[in-house]
C-alpha cells in the first residue's frame, strides 16, 4: 500500500517532473550540437541575470551543494564558457563569470529551454497551469522557510 501512495505524493511528482525536464532540455542541448547540462544551463541563467559571483553564491541561490556547482562550473569552464577573476572587494574570493561565447550560446539554449516548456505543457489549460504555479510557489515559499535557520 505504502509503495503505489508515494508516487502519487507532491514530492514524488515534482522530482519526477524536474528529472524528466532536465533529462529533455540536455537532450535538445546535445541534439543541437551543445553539449551542456540543465544544471550547467542553470549557471549560466543565473550568472546572466545575476553577473559574476562566487561558487558559494551561485550554489545558494540555486539551492545546489558545492560539489554540484563545482562540477557545473568545472564543465562550462573546459567549454570556455564561464572565466575566474578575484573580488575587488575579497581578493581571497574568486568571480564566476560568462565568457563572451556563453553569452552567444545562451540565446540559442533559451530558445531550446522555451520549446521543452511549450512542448511540456501541451495540452493543458493555461487557467490550470497558472494556478498549478502559484501552489508551486506556496509549496516553495514553505520549504525555504523551513530550511533556513
Amino acid at each position: 500500500m505504502f509503495r503505489d501512495k508515494h508516487t502519487h505524493s507532491l514530492g514524488y511528482q515534482t522530482g519526477l517532473a524536474s528529472r524528466l525536464f532536465n533529462q529533455l532540455l540536455t537532450k535538445r542541448f546535445n541534439d543541437a550540437g551543445i553539449h551542456m547540462t540543465a544544471e550547467q544551463w542553470g549557471v549560466i541563467q543565473v550568472l546572466l541575470n545575476h553577473g559574476a559571483m562566487t561558487q558559494g553564491q551561485l550554489g545558494e541561490i540555486l539551492y545546489l551543494e558545492k560539489s554540484t556547482i563545482s562540477r557545473s562550473v568545472s564543465g562550462l569552464e573546459k567549454r570556455g564558457w564561464v572565466t575566474w577573476q578575484k573580488s575587488a572587494e575579497d581578493g581571497r574570493q574568486k568571480l564566476t563569470s560568462l565568457t563572451p561565447e556563453a553569452i552567444n550560446v545562451a540565446k540559442q539554449c533559451a530558445e531550446i529551454a522555451q520549446s521543452v516548456l511549450t512542448d511540456a505543457q501541451a495540452g493543458l489549460d493555461p487557467a490550470a497551469i497558472s494556478t498549478s504555479l502559484a501552489q508551486l510557489a506556496g509549496v516553495i515559499n514553505n520549504l525555504r522557510e523551513l530550511i533556513q535557520p
